[in-house]
């Protein structure tokens, strides 16, 4: 007589296979080979751009990475508002798609010390409607650029897909706002690896 597994442990299998599928996949990255990472000591932070159809993922996203940057504890930040409030006094105001001339950025970057400027874009941040619950779903790019010669010192792109109501142990996040957090520690704990 062939025996059968216990019923828990076709349970926990269920429930490894769903968490397999429902965590995010780790960010991509590139980090340029030439870049001296010791000689970005403080960077600035431009205000991220919004690809969403919400119009609050861009602030959210920007205030998350910045907080894990700040608890990494590489860097000395210039909050975006700062920078921003920089470029301002200058007369400089973003274009139309939120961009910035060039030689206005090193400019301010310049007077405020700062040898890299991070930047990044928002392209998903919503829920999405599945049979188990609604699912958050984030997607965004981020980068360092170097304020001297505007090549990117590194890059990433994370996406990243939390769960619904079903149980799922260990299992990704049911809200945007904890799915935001876990996406931002994610990155900057590559970025700690591979980076900084």
């Amino acid at each position: 007589m062939r025996s059968h597994p216990p019923r828990w442990t076709q349970w926990a299998a269920l429930a490894l296979a769903l968490l397999g599928l429902s965590c995010a996949s780790g960010p991509r990255l590139y980090v340029n080979p030439d870049a001296d990472m010791a000689f970005y000591q403080k960077i600035a932070v431009l205000p991220f751009a919004n690809l969403s159809t919400d119009g609050l993922a861009a602030p959210r996203v920007t205030r998350a990475l910045i907080t894990e940057l700040i608890m990494a504890n590489r860097f000395q930040v210039v909050q975006p508002e700062d920078f921003v409030g920089a470029l301002q006094r200058m007369g400089v105001s973003p274009a139309g798609d939120g961009s910035y001339e060039v030689a206005r950025l090193k400019e301010a970057a310049a007077q405020m010390g700062v040898t890299g400027i991070l930047r990044g874009a928002v392209s998903e941040y919503r829920m999405e409607r599945t049979p188990g619950g609604d699912v958050p779903v984030l997607s965004f790019d981020a980068e360092l650029v170097d304020v001297g010669t505007g090549t990117v010192v590194w890059r990433s792109s994370i996406s990243s897909r939390g769960h619904g109501r079903l149980p799922v142990v260990g299992g990704g996040s049911r809200s945007l706002g904890r799915l935001t957090q876990d996406a931002c520690m994610q990155l900057v704990a590559r970025l700690r690896r591979g980076a900084l």
